[in-house]
């Protein structure tokens, strides 16, 4: 166990069970009469979790809607009693769970600030030192002297992080809180967090966005039906998680006991490596088992894979004119059709078109969009303006698109078209949006820089010579 001045929260061994009763009568009746009868279900949220947060450091906990995140996060908080087990927390804590749903709606913004920060524990010497930071980071101008119940749900939570985010807190919990609001502001957030982080808070981060997790926290934690199922580095739990999120339970419980196994291999090939590593110098034959051991068992590379689970529910598949698009397939460049594909590594885009009329300079194309909607990318066929001249009706035809690994990682969705060209631009015979998903898998820590990736090649780094400066411009 680690000592006490390094830890921020230590959570051992909790559980918790909820009872759920068919009809609010049953539970009546449980109560008042004493009976062998059962008269609910119990249900197990969370089962005997444990792990430690230290000082300074961020763990993000990740898993399917249903997994115990958010009962974990109320048990920390104290809002929930564990079933059994204990919680420990060290400092003050500040909580992003539903923000601003302790505001009194009738008060004006200045006045919920004092009284949201006296119920976190601040005095009012602390309050006034923070007022105007406070203030300045919710950025809601004069509505600040307005009843809160004339806010905007985005003012709301302006506020509410802005009070929790100024406390200084220890520790501070954030559930998918920051998903609401503009992008600005969440930005504002992030960065903010970060300051928080590099000033010693530690802080639990619960989101369903996996690039987060990898850019902003030191360690994760997978939950699955209320168990721990793997904590470790957070480029290892995502992709686990990533390829499991469709999965079923057997499923589960197969990949964890293979990632453990392969685990414990490469730390015992560590370790063999370290005890042939003395007799090295004596022996090159040594020196080659060695290696070869740990050659035998290193990481092994993440792979593209297909999830047939993994369906867009946005699609939208617009009238079809004489002319339709019938499926898509997403390849390597093998020809192995996948959907699940490692950051870096190029693919196609294969579209299976059907006209049902006879067509004339028609012209296809394709675009990759990210989660939020952003179209990071696109081609079309043939370029340059160009177009087909001639399709004969009740015809087959299939256009490749191939795209070189530069997203970055994260969930995009693939969408595509058939058009001809008039007087007022566009005129479209089929288009389909977000009709197939494609994930790009993490497999490093990466910092992620804009939309994606378009460097050639890697950055060069030259110092000046002396001179050098004297010389520019001559």
């Amino acid at each position: 166990m680690s000592s006490e001045a390094t830890i921020a929260l230590r959570v051992n061994q909790i559980s918790k069970k909820y009872r759920i009763y068919a009809h609010p009568r049953d539970r009546l009746f449980q109560a008042l009469w004493r009976s062998n009868k059962t008269r609910f279900q119990e249900f197990w949220a969370l089962h005997e979790l444990s792990f430690e947060l230290g000082r300074g450091r961020t763990m993000g906990v990740v898993g399917r809607n249903g997994s115990g995140k958010s009962t974990l996060l109320q048990l920390i908080c104290g809002t929930l009693t564990p079933t059994s087990g204990t919680v420990e927390t060290h400092g003050r804590i500040g909580a992003l769970l539903e923000l601003g749903s302790g505001f009194n709606p009738e008060f004006s913004g200045r006045e919920n600030v004092y009284l949201n920060a006296s119920l976190l524990g601040l005095r009012r010497s602390e309050i006034e030192e923070q007022i105007d930071n406070i203030l300045a980071f919710a950025d809601i101008g004069d509505f600040i002297d307005q009843p809160v119940k004339t806010y905007s749900s985005g003012m709301v939570v302006r506020l509410a992080f802005g009070v929790q985010a100024h406390i200084n807190p220890d520790l501070l919990i954030v559930d998918e809180a920051l998903s609401v609001g503009d992008e600005l502001f969440q930005k504002k957030c992030y960065a903010y967090i970060e300051k928080l982080k590099e000033n010693g808070t530690s802080i639990l981060l619960v989101t369903h966005s996996c690039p987060q997790i990898i850019q902003h926290c030191d360690e994760a934690l997978l939950l699955h039906k209320g168990r721990a199922k793997l904590l470790g580095k957070p480029s290892t739990v995502t992709v686990i998680y990533q390829r499991l999120i469709n999965a079923a339970d057997t499923e589960w419980d197969r990949a964890i006991e293979e990632h453990h196994r392969l685990t414990a291999q490469q730390q015992q090939a560590a370790t063999q490596a370290e005890r042939l590593e003395p007799l090295a110098p004596a022996s090159a034959n040594n020196q080659d088992q060695a290696e070869a051991v740990a050659a035998e068992h290193q990481p092994q590379p993440v792979e593209a894979w297909l999830d047939s689970k993994l369906r867009p529910t946005s699609t939208v598949v617009y009238p079809d004119l004489g002319a339709r698009i019938e499926e898509l397939h997403i390849q390597r460049l093998s020809g192995e059709q996948v959907n699940h594909i490692p950051v870096g590594e190029s693919f196609s885009l294969s579209f299976d078109y059907f006209a049902s009329e006879e067509l004339s300079d028609v012209s296809v194309g394709c675009h990759i969009a990210s989660n939020s909607g952003l179209r990071v990318c696109g081609q079309n066929y043939p370029a340059n303006k160009a177009s087909i001249p001639h399709i004969p009706a009740n015809t087959l035809w299939r256009v490749t698109f191939h795209v070189q690994g530069s997203l970055w990682p994260g969930l995009y969705f693939i969408g595509g078209g058939i058009w001809v060209m008039g007087d007022k631009g566009k005129h479209y015979l089929h288009r389909v949006v977000d009709f197939k998903a494609l994930r790009i898998l993490e497999t490093s820590d990466i910092i992620a820089t804009g939309a994606c990736n378009l460097a050639l090649q890697p950055p060069e780094f030259k110092l000046s010579q002396p001179g050098d400066r004297a010389g520019a411009g001559t």
